[in-house]
């Protein structure tokens, strides 16, 4: 019976942990080798990465601040790192719910030799000041020792009757254990040691369990697991330190400007969300569509018409609009066709000739007129300048590159119908700002934004009361040209006229339409267009030769991209531009 008694004693006895709240335990009270014991059970139990010992040393000064020197022995284990890095909240809040803000200075970081280590400072979302320590171009491996020490301001508690250090000595926002974990405070002269009292937490954020001692140093009595800490407390009588208080922290969103920014912020928001789309419906309306040709000036056709035979003339009157001018105001796009037709024009016009040496194999030649650039635009001097940009008299389209000089005649093309008073803005320009809006909206998970700005985006460039009249001009001239009717009579010379209006029919993409009305009549194979066949010319055949050559002229102006879509490492590539990439990981 006394032997089942002892042996329950003796259980509890060793079951029961030591109690931590020093107050009313005389320090002769704690056995010292009860640490030695656990140290060589329960600590030696980790393995892996893990903390091998956590010792803090805090001294107090006169002037209110605190000297904190961390001697952290880091086991790598068998893992290959560059160091650690060590995150201090520089932020605590009070029973209230108000944070203040402790100032720290004077960091460095040193091995147990005194080796000073590189390390990088930061802060983290206004709470943590992080320390990066180690070099980012070696690796280490095994056990490490790392002396972090710094000075903290604001770190005291004045109360009534005591002044107070309420210190989290680890922290509880470790990602690895804890083996041993100890902290010595030291006072100012002057204290009483009976006039100190003293107490200390383990285990998470929030647990008042006091799984640690006293005896001059605090230390837990077991290891520490992830997410848990030690945190002490100490008090001692007024009078001896300096009031050196934190100040209130104020962060930049509860200031007057952070909230003026948040509500702006959220008024934008509102708008981009819920606003923005319907503004955008609203701006189609009111602006975007085109004025009604009711507006027409005199003289002009208000409507359009079954048949017209000329297209439309310049606002002064003094031209009519080229087949790539009167392509864009079609569409309000400017796109192959346009640029194709512009070809064909200037060919008609004597400043090339297209040749075609053999079937499929094209050749562009300079014309009689070539070099007399009186009579161009920027946008038709830019494209013959961009194909016999070598400078040689013939140009062959298989394997040519037209790509930018074709992205520069469209923007000349695009200037120039704003010049000509069609539009009031540049169309592209307009959708182009539209499409960004869409875009952003998508990637902000606007989705009926990004439509909405998209769907309405494209038909928003706006033509002027005269766009619209010579858009009704060149609709009409389109309806003839699209006609499948043959009643030409009334026109004496068909050769003219075929040749003239034929690339206005490309622009309009009705050219083989347009041929096909002239295929029985008697029409002569144009000086402009060399063609290999010796079989009996119609307009038929001249224009599905002319759709073979355009189709290589858009073949050389098409930038050369891969089937997947990446760009090329010879035009414009740059480091990094490649496949693969990206990245990132421990420290």
């Amino acid at each position: 019976m006394k032997k089942i008694v002892f042996g329950l004693l003796l259980f509890f006895a060793l079951t029961i942990p030591v109690s931590a709240q020093i107050d009313d335990i005389q320090p002769d009270a704690i056995n010292v080798n009860q640490f030695v014991d656990n140290e060589t059970t329960s600590y030696t139990q980790i393995t892996g990465e893990h903390v091998k010992s956590f010792d803090s040393n805090i001294v107090i000064n006169k002037d209110g601040t605190i000297d904190v020197k961390e001697k952290i022995i880091y086991n790598f284990d068998s893992l290959q790192k560059h160091g650690i890095y060590r995150e201090i909240p520089y932020i605590k809040t009070n029973q209230d719910g108000k944070k203040y803000e402790l100032k720290f200075n004077n960091f460095s970081v040193t091995d147990e030799n005194g080796r000073s280590y590189t390390f990088v400072k930061s802060w983290i979302n206004e709470e943590f000041i992080r320390l990066k320590i180690g070099d980012a171009d070696k690796l280490i491996t095994g056990i490490h020792t790392y002396i972090i020490s710094y000075k903290v301001s604001g770190a005291l508690t004045y109360f009534s009757d005591h002044d107070e250090l309420y210190w989290n000595a680890t922290g509880n926002q470790w990602t690895v254990p804890i083996a041993v974990s100890t902290s010595e405070v030291v006072f100012p002269a002057g204290i009483k040691k009976e006039d100190i009292k003293t107490a200390c937490y383990t285990g998470v954020s929030g647990s008042k369990v006091s799984d640690c001692s006293y005896l001059d140093t605090f230390k837990s009595n077991r290891a520490l697991l992830v997410g848990e800490g030690l945190t002490i407390v100490v008090s001692f009588p007024k009078n001896v330190v300096a009031v050196l208080e934190p100040k209130e922290f104020v962060s930049f969103w509860d200031s007057f400007i952070g909230k003026l920014v948040m509500g702006l912020m959220g008024f934008i928001g509102l708008m981009w969300y819920a606003g923005l789309p319907f503004y955008i419906i609203y701006r189609w309306i009111r602006y975007g569509r085109d004025p009604s040709t009711r507006f027409a000036r005199s003289g002009q056709v208000p409507g359009i018409v079954s048949a017209w035979f000329d297209p439309p003339k310049t606002q002064d009157g003094k031209r009519f609009l080229t087949p790539g001018e009167v392509g864009t105001l079609g569409d309000e796009t400017v796109d192959m066709k346009d640029i194709s037709a512009t070809v064909v024009d200037l060919a008609r016009r004597g400043y090339l000739v297209i040749d075609e040496k053999s079937k499929g194999d094209f050749y562009f030649l300079k014309g009689k007129k070539f070099g007399s650039n009186g009579g161009l635009l920027s946008f038709e001097k830019k494209l013959l300048d961009g194909i016999f940009n070598t400078g040689d008299d013939i140009v062959k389209l298989k394997g040519k590159n037209l790509s930018v000089a074709v992205s520069e005649v469209k923007n000349k093309l695009y200037q120039q119908v704003v010049e000509d008073k069609l539009f009031d803005k540049n169309p592209e320009t307009t959708r182009t700002g539209y499409y960004v809006v869409a875009g952003i909206a998508l990637f902000t998970g606007n989705f009926f934004l990004a439509i909405v700005a998209f769907l309405f985006g494209r038909v928003m460039p706006r033509k002027t009361v005269f766009g619209v009249e010579a858009k009704n001009v060149s609709s009409s001239l389109k309806n003839f040209l699209g006609s499948q009717q043959r009643q030409l009579e009334f026109q004496a010379d068909k050769q003219m006229m075929f040749e003239r209006l034929l690339p206005f029919a490309v622009a309009f993409g009705v050219e083989r339409i347009w041929a096909k009305r002239f295929e029985s009549l008697n029409i002569t194979q144009p000086n402009w267009y060399h063609s290999y066949s010796s079989t009996n010319f119609n307009s038929y055949l001249l224009v599905n030769s002319l759709n073979s050559s355009m189709k290589s002229f858009a073949t050389a102006a098409t930038p050369v991209r891969s089937s997947t879509g990446h760009s090329s490492g010879f035009s414009g590539g740059f480091s990094g531009g490649g496949g693969g990439g990206g990245g990132g990981g421990s420290w």
